[in-house]
This record gives structure tokens, sequence and C-alpha cells, in this order.
């Protein structure tokens, strides 16, 4: 009897509270409603996996998710999931939502890994088992801004993400109202401004422009323009003071190898949520060989969903901006992770 063989499955949905509504240019959340896939080895092993919805798609709300990650996970029955790559290629190519594949490739790959006795950090390299991510700050007022900035940078939170792309006035008061909250603790914060796709190519470089001019530590600006608009994105990098990210252009290691060989951006974010470890894992290489920086994002994950990123970050070294914050922004009721954290700084369990 093969104990790596896939004998059974299940999925669930759960809703989990925001701290506090989070605000971006794509609109407004109050709580994420995630789907969990668990995988069962002959051997016992139990992996997990998760999916964070959006209302605002069709595929990607929870019960399309919950539906297409029961499929998914139903194909795996008796599968051996030492054939990793074989089984995150057929994921990929199902033709499935790619956060509903992620989910169920995590789950396979939690439950080979459990089954191997290996770590989340060990299984992707193990450089290390500790990192020190930001925190993201979302589109709302300056009074929540600063408010939200000053919980940050009093947990010790020295990056913050900064949610851009409603407008110039807005964006550039409520960066400062992040400013001025890290600076009111004792640090002035780090910023990355992150536009979701709505900053505009001028907007953009005159955003960043006005903040460094007030004297703001801005290092990053994170998709400013939409994802198939990378003539755009390339105008911002070679006009912008400091250097682009990719995020929404980036959904695949062919994505990364083409924006950053034709220069679109100078960084590329991998989100695991979206690809799945073996892509993500591919990503962090062409990245690498292409020379370009490599950001790692996530979604609306609780500490469950996060801890593939993590290992990830934790397991390769390869990141010079971390964004992985999810579980801090989520309230009470998440599962836990594979990881503890205090403030920005997470540590393997």
């Amino acid at each position: 009897m093969n104990p790596f063989a896939v004998t059974g499955f299940s999925v669930e949905r759960r809703v989990i509270p925001l701290k506090v509504p989070f605000i971006t240019a794509l609109g407004r959340k109050d709580s994420s409603e995630n789907v969990f896939v668990s995988l069962r080895l002959r051997g016992g092993a139990l992996g997990r996996g998760e999916a964070s919805g959006a209302v605002v798609t069709a595929a990607l709300k929870p019960a399309r998710l919950a539906a297409d990650c029961s499929r998914l996970a139903a194909g795996l029955r008796g599968r051996d999931v030492r054939a990793w790559g074989a089984v995150a290629r057929a994921l990929r190519a199902s033709g499935r939502p790619a956060p509903a594949a992620a989910a169920v490739e995590c789950a396979a790959l939690d439950a080979l890994r459990l089954a191997l006795g290996l770590s989340w950090s060990a299984w992707f390299g193990g450089a290390g088992r500790r990192v020190e991510t930001d925190a993201t700050l979302s589109a709302a007022g300056p009074a929540e801004t600063r408010e939200a900035a000053g919980r940050a940078a009093g947990e010790g939170f020295k990056v913050l993400k900064v949610k851009v792309g409603s407008g110039y006035a807005p964006d550039l008061e409520r960066c400062l109202a992040a400013d001025a909250a890290g600076r009111s603790r004792g640090r002035r914060p780090t910023l990355v401004l992150d536009g979701n796709q709505h900053l505009g190519r001028a907007g953009a470089v005159r955003l960043a422009e006005a903040c460094l001019a007030r004297g703001l530590r801005v290092t990053l600006i994170e998709q400013p323009v939409p994802a198939d608009d990378l003539a755009g994105l390339a105008w911002v990098s070679r006009r912008a003071p400091v250097p682009v990210a990719a995020d929404e252009s980036v959904q695949s290691p062919e994505d990364a190898r083409r924006v950053l060989e034709s220069g679109a951006a100078a960084v590329v974010n991998v989100k695991l949520a979206k690809m799945g470890p073996a892509a993500a894992a591919e990503t962090v290489a062409v990245a690498r060989a292409a020379g370009g920086g490599l950001m790692l994002g996530c979604m609306q994950e609780s500490a469950l969903g996060l801890s593939p990123s993590v290992g990830l970050a934790m397991g390769t070294g390869a990141f010079t901006h971390l964004d992985l914050d999810s579980d801090w922004l989520l309230g009470a009721g998440q599962p836990e992770g594979a990881f503890s954290r205090r403030g920005p700084v997470l540590t393997e369990r």
C-alpha cells in the first residue's frame, strides 16, 4: 500500500472578519470568505491549502472556488504526491481558476512535506527560519491611516505598504499621514506605494516625486497601471525616481521573464496564492537569472494559507521585499499556521 497516495479530501468555506475594513482602489472588504482544502494520504498525513475569495470576480466567488477546489481535489484520488511536479502541472492545466488550483497544490505539497518530516522552509531550501515583513495600510482617510500606521509602528513594523490610486491629493495625504504616524513613534517608516493598477503613468511619477520632495522614504511603486499595459509599466520605470514592481502583470514564470527582459519593471511580485508553489519557485529562479528583484505578496489568506509563502521566503532567502501580513490584517477565528508572529517578525514553529 502506497503511503503517499491521496485517499480523501474535504473542502469548507469559512468567513474570517478583518480587524478593520480594508479599502483599495478596487473596493472595500469587512471580512474574507476563504476556502480551505484538506487532502489525506494513505499513510495518514493531512495536507491543507487555502484560497482567498473575491466577490467582485465571478470565478473567485467563494461558492465557485469551493466547487472548483472539490473537483480538483477529487481528481487527485489515488495520485502519488511524490510526483509533485506532475501534480502541479496537471492542476495548472486544468482550466480552473488559479487560486483554486494553487490551494489544492498547496494541500498536496503540505501532505508530502509532512509525510517526509520536512518544514516548509526546509522544503524550499533551508536558507533560514525567520523573516521580517511589512504592514499594509488600506486606502482609508488620513485619520484612519494615521491610526493604522501608528498601530503598525507601535508593533515594530518598519515598512508600510500604502494603498494608493484614489487621486493625487488623497493619496499624498495618506502617505503623509502614514509617515507622520511612524515618526511620532520615533521611526520614519519606509513606504511602498501600491497602485493596484489605478495610479496611472504620470500619476505614479508625480506621487513618488512629491513624497520624496517632502522627505518621505518611498522605495518602491507597485503596479501603477493595468496588468496588460507593459508599455505603461516601462514608461513609469524609465521616469520614476524609485524602482517599479509588477504584481498583477505577473501571473506565471513566463510573465516574470517577459516583464524583466523588457525592462517593464525592476521587481516582480510573486504570489503563491495565485501561482501555486511550483510556479512560484520557478518564478524565483527566473527572476534571479534575469537579475531582477523579488517581492513576495499575499491575498487575504489566514495564517494557515500564508504558511507556504512564509516557508518560501525563509527557505530561499531570495526576497528583498516581503508583504506577508494577511494574517495580521485578519481578526480572531483564523486557523493557526506553521509560523509564529511577533509584529513584523515571522519565525517558523
